[in-house]
């Protein structure tokens, strides 16, 4: 039985429900030595399978951990030594060997691949748009989608509806399609390495950029150039779309951050040279756009994005996107994913 969907869902609502009815069907027919530790017993298992139920919802709605694996701190990324991935299908033209790319849930493609630079073994998410199929010749822009922490990239397919609100923008014109992909960012679950290059530990930040470029240009039809890929992400994530395109401007045009800081909250991290954004833009004033979003009613993000106006001078542009309510959470977030495309479509190339 899976971590996410209906079967867990609807066990642990019937033992939230069945063990308060035992407690009061048995409280009276308990005698003797025993009554006081059975009552109690029957007490603390309502309590803990109401609290069980509690957090199988939020983790069903939100996705914090997609698996039991993800829960219990299993490995499904590591910094390994290279090795030969599972390669399925001819080169492409001109290419290195295409990965093995199979059918997922919610029309993706996935495939655990390796990174060549970071040596990271990891999980890919790919969503291909409708006009990829149609019109076979057609090469399309990237958007390169980071989750939260804890979290899953397929909440991206999930709570965050982001191929849904992206067709509802390409259906008004006012986006334009693009190929989504949805690399893991928490390559040792249980550990927040914020898209960093850790010393001493995983290269994470040279994963989700040379690395997921390397294989998915290997792999499906993209535009080639800078102008041609863009990233974006909520909370955690968003400091990642934001930093990544300050840090690698040659492989990144624009960024959008969703409810997004911009250094990290880990000290070891914080203290690294090179990780926090203002100071980055600061020192090199990188050739990128940045999108930030965030709520009023959501202050921590609000009072990040004024730092980030403050700082940014041309060549690198800023831009703001703040809703008057909503929290920090994925139901407000993925409101804003229309206009976010919309703004990603004016800065990147576009498909032909």
């Amino acid at each position: 039985m899976g971590l996410l969907g209906w079967p867990l869902l609807a066990l642990m609502l019937m033992l939230a429900v069945g063990c308060p009815a035992a407690c009061v069907l048995l409280w009276v027919r308990v005698h003797g030595l025993f009554a006081l530790p059975a009552r109690v017993s029957l007490v603390v298992a309502s309590q803990v399978a109401a609290v069980l139920a509690v957090g199988v919802v939020v983790n069903d709605k939100y996705q914090f951990f997609a698996s039991w694996s993800d829960l219990i701190g299993g490995q499904n990324g590591t910094n390994t030594p290279i090795e030969q991935p599972n390669y399925g299908g001819p080169p492409m033209a001109g290419g290195p060997p295409r990965n093995d790319f199979r059918p997922g849930p919610d029309h993706t493609l996935e495939a655990t691949v390796v990174g060549t630079g970071s040596r990271i073994r990891s999980k890919i998410w790919v969503w291909l748009p409708p006009q990829y199929r149609t019109q076979p010749r057609r090469r399309f822009p990237v958007v390169e989608l980071f989750s939260g922490y804890p979290g899953t990239p397929e909440t991206w397919f999930h709570a965050m509806q982001g191929p849904k609100k992206l067709q509802k923008a390409m259906n008004t014109g006012a986006a334009q399609p693009y190929i989504l992909v949805a690399p893991t960012i928490t390559v040792q679950p249980g550990h927040d390495t914020e898209c960093v290059n850790v010393p001493h530990g995983p290269k994470v930040a040279t994963w989700l950029t040379e690395d997921v470029r390397r294989i998915i240009t290997s792999n499906f039809r993209t535009l080639p150039g800078t102008d041609s890929w863009g990233t974006m992400g909520y909370s955690t994530g968003g400091f990642c779309a934001a930093k990544l395109p300050v840090q690698y401007p040659k492989l990144f045009r624009a960024g959008v951050s969703i409810a997004g800081y911009f250094s990290p909250f880990t000290s070891a991290l914080a203290r690294l040279p090179g990780e926090n954004v203002p100071a980055l833009i600061r020192q090199r004033h990188p050739h990128v756009d940045l999108l930030l979003a965030a709520s009023k009613q959501d202050p921590g993000t609000v009072g990040s994005v004024g730092t980030m106006v403050k700082v940014a001078r041309p060549p690198t542009l800023v831009y703001t996107y703040v809703v008057p309510r909503g929290g920090h959470n994925t139901g407000v977030w993925a409101a804003m994913l229309p206009k976010c495309f919309q703004w990603l479509t004016t800065e990147l190339a576009h498909g032909h």
